[in-house]
């Protein structure tokens, strides 16, 4: 992605961020990433800007890698962890999390959180206290293959269309013999971003107090999302991923094999190597009901155990501004004015993105209300995968998964 970079002097700065505190020299902060390659540079970048506004501080960049949880674990366990770190899991580390709502009332001006959406703030939230400043995220959209659609003579999808409009047109691409689909259903989604469908259809996986799912999860909305998933395999509407076979939705949709895929910003990439010739839509809506959307985001967090909380603080503080979300050219921009400095909100392929973050504010992912829906999580993946393998049935696997985690609710 082109961004333009928002420039301003390191003596301005200074003046902002360290908003005159006249720290001590020589101070270290380390900071924890999983990036690699050239999102890590970014990163290592970031940080570089950060030590030439602060003279005599040092941003000691760790990066973690694919090992990251556990050695961010074994850093918390030794007491020694990073001052600043990646995080998303807020569930599983919020214990070890220095609560940012008083930095936040503090410094409220300089962070301008009417410039950041609300559904990326609510991703570290729990239980009114903030744990992280949103770093990058993504919505999911669905791509499809221009140049399919017009050999077919399908209109192609504009915003506003429903399921009922996506099965229509899936069921036009289906040939046989080049084993070619509209669409594809994955038979073992991440369950994570399968609430989206439920939020949707006007229900959820869990009550916004943790704890009830019985008429959430196996409500009659969530079981017609089930079975109208189930119904698109079986009717041929849309392959079936990961039921006998390990060929990704990325991996068909670059090869022509369907003409629609529906994923996340992590796709953009490959599609774009790939040569397709491809535009972005919204989620379609079930029946004109109100869509939503999942939100993938990461976030910057504080350790309780900082060596230096106020150094620290300044550090993320200066990670969410304008300038260091410009610089993070691997991820969407968290705050609303860099994307509009950069044209994404206009651009056909973006701008999807965002609308999708626009009408996926209020919901709150399930993990964030119940301390053990882990547990439960495993009980709902069984019957998702279930009612995909027999084709419905969706209502009695729900109902099974409810009564299988009931006792994480007590």
């Amino acid at each position: 992605m082109k961004r333009r970079h928002l420039i301003i002097a390191p003596a301005v700065l200074t003046a902002v961020f360290w908003g005159g505190m006249g720290l001590a020299q020589d101070k270290v902060l380390r900071f924890a990433t999983w990036d690699s390659d050239e999102s890590l540079a970014i990163q290592e970048a970031i940080a570089k800007k950060f030590e030439e506004a602060n003279p005599g501080v040092k941003v000691q960049v760790e990066a973690y890698g694919d090992g990251y949880d556990d050695k961010l674990t074994a850093a918390m366990g030794a007491g020694s962890p990073p001052d600043v770190m990646y995080m998303w899991n807020f569930p599983s580390y919020k214990e070890a999390l220095l609560p940012l709502n008083d930095f936040i009332a503090r410094d409220g001006e300089a962070m301008n959180l009417a410039d950041i959406p609300e559904g990326l703030m609510n991703i570290s939230k729990i239980d009114g206290n903030i744990y992280g400043m949103p770093a990058g995220f993504t919505t999911q959209v669905v791509f499809y293959n221009k140049d399919m659609f017009a050999a077919a003579g399908v209109p192609e999808p504009q915003a506003g269309w429903t399921w009922a409009d996506l099965r229509a047109g899936a069921a036009k691409f289906r040939n046989a013999d080049e084993k070619v689909y509209g669409f594809a259903v994955d038979a073992k989604p991440d369950p994570y971003d399968f609430e989206q469908f439920l939020w949707s259809n006007g229900t959820r996986y869990i009550s916004d107090d943790g704890k009830t799912i019985d008429g959430l999860m196996n409500s009659p909305e969530a079981a017609e999302v089930l079975n109208m998933f189930a119904d698109m395999i079986k009717t041929e509407e849309a392959v079936a991923l990961n039921i006998g076979d390990d060929t990704s939705g990325s991996a068909l949709f670059k090869a022509g094999k369907i003409a629609m895929f529906q994923s996340a910003m992590w796709s953009k990439s490959g599609i774009d190597e790939s040569g397709v010739n491809y535009g972005v839509v919204m989620l379609p809506s079930f029946g004109g009901k109100p869509v939503h959307s999942a939100i993938g985001a990461s976030a910057v967090s504080i350790a309780k155990d900082s060596a230096d909380p106020e150094l620290a603080w300044e550090f993320v503080k200066f990670f969410s501004s304008p300038e260091a979300v410009a610089m993070r050219t691997n991820d969407l921009p968290v705050r609303t004015s860099v994307a509009e400095a950069q044209g994404m909100q206009d651009d056909p392929i973006f701008k999807p993105f965002f609308d999708m973050l626009a009408v996926s504010n209020k919901e709150i992912h399930a993990f964030l209300k119940n301390a053990e829906w882990g547990r439960i999580q495993e009980n709902l993946a069984v019957a998702i995968e279930a009612t995909m393998i027999d084709q419905g049935n969706a209502q009695a696997h729900l109902d099974e998964a409810v009564a299988a985690s009931a006792r994480f609710l007590k």
